[in-house]
C-alpha cells in the first residue's frame, strides 16, 4: 500500500490536516465567541474526516475518493483560520472561510468510487470551486476587516453583500449536490441505494434541522437545538461515507486483481461496470461465481486435453492395427500361400512321371490332394484378402474398391472423384467401410444393385455406400458396422447408417491424415 502513488498525498493531507486541526482549535478556543459545544462538534467533524480518509485509502488505495474524504477535513479546518488575529494568516485565510463547501460537493459526486460519471457533475463541481473561490477573493477586497491587508474597498455594504452571496452560491450547490443524488437514489438498483441511503438522510436531516433553525431566528427557543442537531449530524457525515465505501464494491484494478490471483494462477480478469455499484457481500458472491467459473473452464480445458489424448491414442491402436494386418498379409502370402503353392506343384509333377506306374486309386487319392490343396490356398487368398488386400497397399483405395466391386456377384456402380493416395489409416478405414457395406447389402438387403460414392470434400474423405433393399441395418448389437463405427471415431471422424422400408445408406466422414 505504502508503494501507491497516491499514498504520499494522503500522507501530506494527515500530516496539514492534524497541524491544522490543532491551529483551528487553538484559533476558536482564543476567540472566545464559540461555544463548547461548538467547538468540540466542529473540531470533532475534521479530524473524523481525516480519519475516515486515511481507513478509507487503507482498505481501498487505488479509490481515490479516500483522499477526497481527507481533503474535505483539511477544508473544514482552513475554514477557522479566519479567526486568528495575525493579519498574513487572516489575509489568507479570508479566501478559504467556505473552502469545505465545493470540496464536499465533489466528495458527495464523486462517492463512492472516487470519479465523476458525467459532464453534468464535472460542471457542477468546477462551477462550485469558481464560484466559491472567486467569491472568497471578491469579500478579501471589499473587507472593512482592520486585519485584511489587501482590502482596497472598505465598504461595509460591499462586505455584508458579498457573505450573503456567498451563502446563496453555497446554498445553490448544496441543492445541486442534492438533486443528483435523489436522481441517484430514485434510479438506482438496491445495492446503489444502500450505499446512497446513510448520505442522503444525514444530508436531509442536516439541511432540514439547519434550515428550520436559521428561519425561526436566533430569539426562537428551538433555533439554537436544532442547529447543534445539524452540527451533531454534520460530524457523523465522514462515518457515512466511510460505511459507503468499505460497502462498496472495489474498482476495476482491485477486481481484475482478485480474480488474476484466485488459487495464484492468471487465468482471468473481470472488468466492472460503473453503471452498476454492488456491495461487498455482491463482490463476495461475484468472486465465488467466478471461481466455479473458472474452475469448470479448467476441467473443461483439462477433459479436452485427455479426450485428445485418447482420440491420438485410438488412432495409434489404428495404424498400429493396419500394420499388423500389412504384416499378417505379407506373411501369409509370402509364407503358406508359397508353400502350399510349392507343394500342388510337386504333386503335380509326381503325378506326371509316376502317374502311369500307381495305381488308380492312388492316382484319384493324387488328384483330389490336389483340389483340397488349390481349394485351400484360394481361402487363404481370400483370408489375405480380407486381412488387408494387397492391392490397397499397393495400388491404393481407389483400386483397391474397384477390385472389391468386380468380385461382388451384384451390380455396384462406383463413383469416384479425384482421390489422390492418403494415409494408410485412413486407405484401410475407407475400404473397410465399403467392404462391410458392401458385404452387408449382399447378404441382407435382397437387392441387386449397390451404388458407392468416394470423394474428398475439404479436409475429409467421404465413402457413401446405398442400396434399395428391405433395410434393417443397425449399428447396435455388435455388428460389423459398430466395430467400424469405433474405428472411424478412433481417427476422428464419423460413421452414420441411415436404414429404412426404402434401403439402406452408409456414410462415412473420415480425416485426412499428414
Amino acid at each position: 500500500m505504502l508503494q501507491h502513488p497516491r499514498t504520499l498525498a494522503m500522507t501530506g493531507l494527515l500530516a496539514a490536516g492534524f497541524a491544522l486541526g490543532v491551529t483551528a482549535l487553538t484559533l476558536k478556543v482564543a476567540d472566545g465567541s464559540h461555544s463548547v459545544l461548538d467547538t468540540t462538534l466542529s473540531t470533532a467533524t475534521g479530524f473524523l474526516f481525516l480519519l475516515a480518509g486515511a481507513v478509507a485509502h487503507v482498505r481501498r488505495p487505488a479509490n481515490p475518493i479516500g483522499v477526497l474524504i481527507a481533503l474535505a477535513g483539511v477544508a473544514l479546518f482552513l475554514e477557522d483560520l479566519q479567526f486568528t488575529r495575525d493579519p498574513v494568516l487572516y489575509t489568507i485565510a479570508v479566501p478559504l472561510r467556505a473552502a469545505s463547501s465545493p470540496v464536499i460537493a465533489h466528495l458527495v459526486l464523486a462517492f463512492p468510487h472516487g470519479r465523476l460519471r458525467s459532464r453534468w457533475e464535472r460542471l457542477l463541481v468546477t462551477g462550485a470551486y469558481l464560484v466559491v473561490f472567486a467569491l472568497g477573493v471578491v469579500g478579501l477586497l471589499v473587507s472593512d476587516d482592520p486585519r485584511d491587508l489587501l482590502a482596497i474597498w472598505t465598504n461595509p455594504a460591499s462586505g455584508v453583500f458579498a457573505d450573503r452571496v456567498l451563502e446563496l452560491a453555497a446554498t445553490a450547490i448544496s441543492a445541486g449536490v442534492m438533486v443528483v443524488l435523489l436522481y441517484r437514489w430514485l434510479t438506482g438498483q438496491l445495492p446503489q441505494r444502500r450505499l446512497l441511503s446513510p448520505v442522503i438522510a444525514i444530508a436531509l436531516f442536516g439541511a432540514l434541522a439547519s434550515g428550520t433553525g436559521t428561519a425561526l431566528g436566533d430569539g426562537h427557543s428551538l433555533s439554537e437545538p436544532l442547529l447543534q442537531v445539524y452540527r451533531i449530524l454534520f460530524c457523523l457525515w465522514p462515518l457515512a461515507f466511510l460505511t459507503g465505501v468499505l460497502r462498496a464494491r472495489v474498482g476495476n484494478a482491485e477486481m481484475i486483481r482478485l480474480l488474476l490471483e484466485r488459487d495464484g494462477t492468471g487465468l482471468a480478469a473481470l472488468v466492472q461496470d460503473d453503471e452498476v455499484w454492488k456491495d461487498s457481500r455482491s463482490i463476495d458472491a461475484l468472486n465465488a461465481a467466478a471461481g466455479l467459473v473458472l474452475d469448470n473452464q479448467r476441467l473443461t480445458a483439462e477433459l479436452e486435453q485427455r479426450l485428445a489424448e485418447v482420440r491420438a491414442s485410438r488412432a495409434r491402436l489404428v495404424a498400429a492395427g493396419d500394420e499388423e494386418r500389412r504384416r499378417l498379409e505379407r506373411d501369409l502370402h509370402d509364407g503358406a500361400q508359397q508353400r502350399l503353392v510349392s507343394v500342388v506343384l510337386l504333386l503335380r509333377m509326381a503325378g506326371r512321371r509316376h502317374g502311369g506306374q500307381l495305381p488308380a486309386e492312388v492316382r484319384a487319392l493324387l488328384s483330389g490332394t490336389v483340389d483340397e490343396l488349390q481349394t485351400a490356398i484360394k481361402e487363404l487368398r481370400e483370408l489375405a484378402r480380407g486381412i488387408r488386400p494387397a492391392i490397397l497397399t499397393e495400388a491404393g483405395l481407389v483400386a483397391a474398391v474397384r477390385s472389391l466391386a468386380d468380385r461382388i456377384p451384384m451390380e455396384v456402380a462406383l463413383s469416384v472423384g479425384e482421390v489422390p493416395r492418403l494415409d494408410s489409416a485412413v486407405e484401410a478405414t475407407a475400404y473397410f467401410v465399403a467392404s462391410e457395406a458392401l458385404t452387408n447389402a449382399l447378404k441382407h438387403a435382397q437387392t441387386d444393385s449397390v451404388d458407392v460414392r468416394i470423394s474428398l470434400a475439404g479436409a475429409e474423405l467421404r465413402v457413401s455406400v446405398s442400396d434399395a433393399g428391405v433395410g434393417g441395418a443397425s449399428l447396435d448389437g455388435g455388428t460389423g458396422l459398430a466395430g467400424l463405427r469405433d474405428r472411424v471415431e478412433a481417427l476422428g471422424g464419423e460413421l452414420t447408417v441411415t436404414s429404412g422400408d426404402s434401403g439402406t445408406a452408409v456414410h462415412a466422414a473420415i480425416p485426412l491424415r499428414t
